[in-house]
């Protein structure tokens, strides 16, 4: 796992999601940037799952 984020870390393109535009005006073209873009949406899941993990834990250590 840490030569995975150093390498991440080496290579920053790496990181780069999508290439595109990110510059919208308005909070709707924002909104459904973020909720059209799959790497957005992957990321999304990712954090409520995490959310709901640490939610079960918590409460089964209580």
């Amino acid at each position: 796992m840490k030569t995975l984020f150093t390498l991440f870390a080496l290579l920053p393109t790496a990181l780069f999601a999508h290439t595109g535009d990110h510059s919208h005006t308005g909070f709707f073209a924002n909104l459904r940037h973020l909720a059209t873009e799959p790497d957005h949406l992957l990321m999304l899941g990712a954090a409520i799952a995490v959310a709901v993990v640490i939610y079960m834990r918590k409460g089964r250590s209580s």
